[in-house]
């Protein structure tokens, strides 16, 4: 398995290797990693000696994550063993319809690999009008939270937290929705608000600046905590607030996090809701955002929340992997497609 991100890196595909290579599954053992911040592209022939010595039949390349950079030498070594040698190459494509034109660009060499490995149907379908003639070669398998679900799960009236935001803290990711919402919210009355989320480096001016905006708000702080930390606050949360830019979609981690510690999750639409996050979501836009969830606030009673929850509980069992093992024999699969 191939990263170029690995805790204690901040990167969500470097938690989901992890969390994968982690698992207790009988044939993890099986599965060695092959983590590497260096991707130069002059270490080639290098790297071709390091992933040769494993000795292994198959070869996995989780893309793209933070420790590639711009390099493309993942792509080259994913045709180098497509094309040219007996070992099977899966690549592990986490995004691709969402990424900028020059990444999409550079993303189009992994489509030489010998089976791909979406996270989403939407991937998968986006993928397949682009290149119909290799489709047999492209598989879904959804992705899991990172972080755990706690042991109990507190009811309504007893999490601390009226609201809360959960994931990256970085630009493009809806926070200055967040802290409008916030002030609108704490101006009308008091509103206990969290954010818990992981900063990279070269992003803690921007979250400072940020902070500096919203001087009036009051925000408890809950930076590059551990993940059983997070669970725990989670379990506090009543609403987590996820104004993505782009809409809610099934491979948002933080999601699948608040979810699966019993969070509600308001959101904005996009092209990648599907009719499962329209009844398992609260659906609101960036003018309306303030008020929604105000009211929201107000009026949801203990059978509401109960019959969300039991919606949430329901997608979690029924349209997600049961487990990291099973994502793990999921794997093993696409190793045995013949394509």
């Amino acid at each position: 398995m191939i990263t170029g991100s690995f805790p204690p890196d901040i990167c969500g595909v470097g938690d989901y290797t992890s969390c994968f290579m982690s698992s207790h599954d009988t044939g993890i053992e099986n599965w060695s990693l092959y983590y590497s911040k260096e991707w130069s592209l002059k270490l080639l022939k290098k790297k071709i000696s390091v992933l040769n010595s494993y000795n292994t039949e198959s070869i996995f390349l989780q893309y793209p994550t933070q420790g590639y950079g711009w390099s493309l030498l993942p792509q080259i070594i994913c045709i180098y063993y497509s094309i040219f040698t007996n070992k099977k190459f899966v690549v592990i494509l986490h995004e691709f319809s969402q990424r900028s034109l020059k990444a999409k660009l550079a993303t189009l060499f992994l489509f030489f690999a010998n089976e791909i490995i979406f996270t989403t149907d939407f991937e998968r379908n986006y993928s397949k009008k682009l290149f119909p003639f290799i489709s047999k070669r492209f598989h879904t398998i959804k992705i899991l939270s990172n972080i755990k679900a706690v042991k109990d799960l507190h009811k309504w009236e007893d999490r601390k937290y009226d609201l809360m935001y959960f994931g990256h803290i970085r630009p493009s990711k809806g926070l200055e929705d967040v802290f409008q919402v916030v002030l609108d919210l704490q101006r009308a009355k008091t509103v206990k608000v969290a954010i818990v989320g992981q900063v990279l480096s070269e992003f803690e001016s921007y979250f400072t600046d940020l902070k500096g905006k919203y001087k009036e708000v009051i925000i408890d702080y809950y930076l590059n905590e551990t993940s059983d930390l997070v669970s725990c606050l989670l379990n506090n949360a009543k609403i987590v607030f996820l104004p993505f830019p782009d809409g809610i979609s099934e491979r948002r981690g933080s999601f699948l996090a608040a979810i699966t510690n019993g969070a509600l999750v308001v959101t904005y639409r996009g092209r990648f809701v599907t009719s499962s996050l329209e009844c398992i979501c609260f659906f609101t836009t960036p003018n309306k955002a303030s008020i929604f969830i105000s009211h929201l606030l107000k009026s949801i009673t203990k059978d509401d929340y109960t019959e969300k929850r039991l919606l949430q509980k329901r997608y979690l069992e029924n349209e997600l992997p049961s487990s990291w093992s099973s994502i793990v024999k999921l794997y093993n699969e696409v190793v045995e497609h013949d394509s």
